[in-house]
């Protein structure tokens, strides 16, 4: 898995174009494959991360799915995620089917779903996974685009496969198939078909291309259902480095590789606490992985195309190892590496299924630095601080130091007791009353740390000093929790 730090103009839509004439075998194919569509209707509620106490209002959305197993089917993670509600509809059959998330995939937008009623998947057959396909090949990709009732059947030809960006979760770089389509929404979570069986699951457009969407191609889904198989998902691993090509050749001659070698990238960083921390070097070049040579620009020939070395990674799962081939010091060395997870890459995407974590005292708001706080700015990247672009986004890979969490004054609820502190919000607390401050559960031992009547906070950049009387807090705090109707005054797990 790798990992990007900008955010690009991708929807998560489907996958569908103006279909031709239809054949007699098209028409035999979809008579089988259609039962097993479903469209599916979701009640979602996501939290306000703005004021963290508190939810927003509920809204209603529609997406495609498909009958992987009896009673279970397979759609997007975008589709599903905070669910409140969730019904599944079969095609030409208007009864409502509760579902329930069984596992969910934020990292790489896939879910799968269960159906308890016994009648659900009656007289259904499920849908069977193929192959990577072809380029140039032709595909039909089947949903319930724009919320309609009727199931769609469209075409479109594969054109590229590669790396992309999963707009689901902001942060997750996987292989995604192009296809030149139009683009309706409702699609997400539609198997797409080639020869009778799933080769993937539309997920998302271009919105700076025409006729551009892609779809999750089948090795991510595999991999997918084998990590649930132990009924826990695990998510991705990562191994931890920034790399470069090696196309010129001065650079491979100032490395030392032997001049006849015609393969290898060179090692930029390694991550602290990630996979290839302890086992690769700056400056290591790269030669195979797992007996795969890696080629100058970094690409392989894997099972038939040539994505990234970082393919290989993508296939294992947690816990599993990954052997590298590294030229290092004059000589080639054999590295085994377990992978995991890198705990960094869970800042950077967006979060599901899941509360913000916050801490208030006396109407200090207090949360912690990640993409859904900055989301609250709005177009986050033009009008957030840039101190807080800064902190998330680029200060770990400059200082290249082991994460820790960055705790934000989010928001002050004014108060006699604080009003004059209005204005020094979204700085970063590093200590209160000499306590350092790494996360927020650090925040309640620095509280109780308060010495000579006054309670002392440090906010960064600046080292700028809020300063609020010991017992006035104390009594504040209750009035202004009740004034702000706030039952609860912190979330921290």
């Amino acid at each position: 898995m790798r990992t990007t730090l900008t955010a690009i103009s991708i929807f998560l839509i489907a996958i569908i174009t103006s279909a031709g004439p239809v054949s007699g075998e098209q028409l035999f194919e979809d008579q089988l494959i259609e039962p097993a569509i479903v469209s599916i209707e979701v009640t979602q509620q996501r939290p306000n991360w703005y004021s963290p106490w508190q939810r927003n209002r509920p809204i209603q959305s529609s997406g495609s799915g498909f009958l992987i197993e009896k009673g279970r089917v397979m759609t997007n993670a975008h589709v599903v995620s905070d669910a409140k509600q969730i019904i599944v509809r079969r095609n030409q059959d208007n009864r409502p089917y509760f579902a329930k998330v069984e596992f969910i995939a934020h990292d790489s937008d896939l879910a799968t779903l269960t159906i308890a009623d016994p009648g659900f998947a009656k007289g259904v057959k499920p849908l069977a996974f193929g192959a990577l396909p072809s380029l140039r090949s032709r595909v039909r990709a089947y949903g319930y685009p724009a919320g309609g009732e009727k199931i769609s059947r469209t075409e479109g030809v594969v054109s590229r496969i590669q790396f992309i960006t999963y707009l689901h979760s902001g942060a997750d770089t996987h292989l995604g198939v192009q296809t030149d389509s139009a683009i309706n929404p409702g699609n997400s979570g539609g198997p797409v078909i080639q020869e009778g069986k799933v080769i993937g699951v539309a997920f998302q457009t271009n919105s700076r291309l025409n006729d551009v969407g892609y779809f999750i191609p089948t090795p991510v889904i595999h991999r997918f259902l084998r990590d649930i198989e132990d009924s826990h998902y695990d998510g991705f691993a990562d191994i931890g480095l920034t790399t470069s090509n090696l196309i010129n050749p001065s650079y491979r001659k100032y490395l030392g590789l032997p001049v006849k070698t015609m393969v290898g990238i060179v090692v930029d960083r390694v991550y602290k606490n990630s996979s290839a921390d302890g086992f690769i070097r700056k400056n290591d070049v790269i030669m195979a992985i797992d007996g795969i040579p890696v080629r100058f620009d970094g690409t392989i020939n894997f099972k038939g195309f040539t994505p990234n070395y970082e393919q290989v990674v993508e296939e294992k799962l947690i816990g599993e190892k990954v052997e590298l081939q590294v030229f290092r010091d004059g000589k080639t060395v054999q590295l085994e590496i377990p992978l995991k997870l890198f705990p960094e890459v869970e800042r950077m995407r967006a979060q599901f299924d899941t509360n913000p974590r916050y801490f208030i005292y006396a109407g200090l708001v207090f949360m912690e630095l990640n993409l859904e706080f900055l989301k609250t700015f709005g177009n986050y990247r033009e009008k957030a601080d840039k101190h807080l672009l800064y902190s998330h986004f680029y200060a770990f890979v400059e200082s290249n130091e082991q994460f820790t969490e960055r705790v934000v004054l989010s928001r002050v609820l004014p108060h006699q007791v604080n009003s004059v502190y209005r204005g020094m919000e979204n700085f970063h607390l590093s200590t209160l009353n000499g306590v350092a401050i790494r996360n927020l559960k650090d925040i309640e031992k620095g509280l109780l740390a308060g010495k000579n009547g006054f309670h002392r906070f440090e906010l960064n950049p600046g080292k700028i000093l809020l300063v609020i009387d010991k017992k006035e807090s104390a009594l504040a705090h209750p009035e202004i929790m009740e004034k702000y109707g706030i039952r609860r005054e912190r979330r921290l797990e």
